[in-house]
């Protein structure tokens, strides 16, 4: 295809998918496009901008720019399969305002299902770490003025299917070059929060050396960790705007390095953190999510971020709450690390949220366990997040489901939002009602309101720093609420299902 005038590339972030919202969940936390940033940062002489279509009125601004200057090459990334049909849609009406647009899909949910996306608009979509594959494409298409129907890297379609060829060597994390923050538009960065406060987003590593069965991290990287480079880490810092009062580290486990890696960023890191960047911004904080076995492991150097580099929330993925249930997800961790990590990052001075993924198969017995690991933890955890074992495409659990229920790769019988990771997608021992019953009962054993000296105080810093928050803090209520009503839950998954429930009771 022939591209003549066009050139440029847009980058976009698609809209929240309605599950989510239902749940009112963008009114807790909403994060910078972070896979965006970091890909525009890899090309070179392009044009680049970035799309944000989670923010009210930029997929009309968006289409207003493609009908007024045509780019060359379009690429939309989904993180999550829930939002497929949002991609799809951005896509086609992408392409009815510019028929002669390369499109393309990145991210997990098409690198992992390209199938569910084959009644889509996209040209190429692109294989999992698509830093160097990108780049080398839009260098393409600039170049030649052609769109190419296969490249390196990338699904094409052939003979009613995509096929994928051969990837470029993947660029370590380390030689990619500073992320481009500077592209996202001003007016962006006051969408983007965690709880109280603006919040932006890095990442010091990616990959991970488990094989949990829910997770497609070990596939995409083949159980390896690479870092980042000191410099770039600092470049996300310094490109943070005054307003920012948060940073989230998107690593898949933070800290989760060899003896020397660790020497060579997070010990630097800590010290320029401690020493030079920090006595600027003294009311950063910091947000990490690991593991606890890995705390307990590194307990001196996270208490040394925490009490000196503005470590402030640890996010554990506990998962379970049986040594049993451990095992069936390939946790290769305990219930008594998972307790002794939690009580020790507490008395240390972190804010602890404990994560949970609810089996679809658990009994009365377990979620009364739940209820009683709850319980028991309160004083050191803050909050708790549960989401439900859905199998996600890419991930062991998926293929094994799929053995059980076919269907579940027919997107006309499972719709991408079904994949939100609050719908029971496999048979539950439970009725279907009951189930949800349980999944709102731990949501409120976990979550209740507790008006503290500190949260006043930081609802106050809010007001005067950032009141432009205030219209969320007001609706984050809504959140607790939909998350503590079993009806919610019952609502999204027949909406999302329709009368083919996928997760009927297998036995009680």
């Amino acid at each position: 295809m022939t591209l003549g005038r066009r050139r440029g590339v847009i980058l976009i972030e698609p809209d929240i998918n309605p599950v989510t919202r239902r749940f009112s969940l963008p009114n807790i936390a909403n994060y910078p496009p972070l896979p965006q940033v970091r890909l525009a940062g890899q090309l070179h002489a392009e044009q680049v901008e970035i799309a944000d279509l989670r923010i009210a009125g930029e997929n009309q601004r968006l289409l207003d720019r493609v009908r007024r200057d045509p780019p060359a090459l379009v690429g939309i990334s989904l993180t999550f399969t829930s939002n497929g049909n949002e991609a799809i849609n951005v896509a086609a009406a992408v392409r009815r305002a510019s028929p002669a647009t390369t499109i393309v899909f990145g991210g997990t949910a098409p690198s992992e299902d390209p199938g569910s996306f084959w009644d889509s608009a996209a040209d190429l979509i692109c294989f999992r770490n698509g830093d160097a594959a990108f780049a080398a494409l839009a260098a393409e298409i600039r170049e030649s003025g052609q769109s190419p129907t296969r490249f390196p890297g990338f699904f094409h379609r052939e003979d009613g299917c995509w096929v994928l060829d051969p990837c470029p060597p993947v660029t370590p994390l380390a030689s990619l070059r500073p992320y481009a923050w500077h592209l996202l538009p001003g007016r962006y960065w006051r969408e983007y929060f965690q709880g109280y406060r603006p919040t932006g987003m890095g990442q010091t590593s990616e990959g991970c050396p488990y094989d949990c069965t829910f997770c497609t991290v070990w596939k995409t990287h083949g159980r390896k960790v690479t870092l980042a480079s000191l410099a770039n880490v600092q470049h996300d810092f310094h490109s943070l705007p005054a307003s920012i009062r948060a940073f989230f580290f998107a690593d898949d486990i933070w800290m989760q390095a060899s003896e020397q890696q660790i020497r060579e960023l997070y010990d630097p890191l800590l010290e320029w953190m401690a020493s030079d960047f920090l006595p600027r911004r003294r009311d950063l904080w910091l947000t990490v999510e690991t593991r606890t076995d890995l705390y307990l492991r590194e307990e001196s150097r996270f208490k040394a971020w925490i009490q000196r580099g503005g470590l402030k929330r640890i996010l554990f993925g506990v998962e379970a709450v049986t040594d049993e249930q451990l095992r069936n997800y390939s946790k290769r961790n305990t219930v008594d690390k998972n307790s002794e990590a939690i009580r020790r990052a507490a008395e240390s001075g972190a804010l602890v949220t404990a994560q949970f993924v609810i089996p679809c198969d658990a009994n009365r017995a377990y979620f009364d366990e739940t209820v009683r690991f709850l319980n028991t933890h309160r004083r050191w955890i803050r909050t708790s997040n549960f989401t439900v074992a859905t199998p996600l495409p890419g991930t062991p659990l998926y293929e094994e489901s799929l053995k059980e229920s076919p269907e579940l790769a027919d997107r006309n019988a499972v719709s991408h939002p079904a994949f939100s990771l609050f719908t029971a997608l496999t048979p539950t021992r439970l009725e279907v009602h009951e189930f949800y019953e349980q999944v709102a009962r731990v949501f409120r054993a976990a979550n209740q309101i507790r008006i503290t000296l500190d949260a006043v105080r930081q609802i106050s810093l809010m007001a005067i720093h950032s009141p432009w928050l205030i219209p969320r803090l007001a609706r984050a209520p809504m959140a607790l609420r939909a998350l503590t009503d079993p009806r919610t839950y019952l609502e999204v998954h027949r909406h999302v299902q329709g009368d083919r429930l996928i997760g009927t009771s297998s036995t009680t």
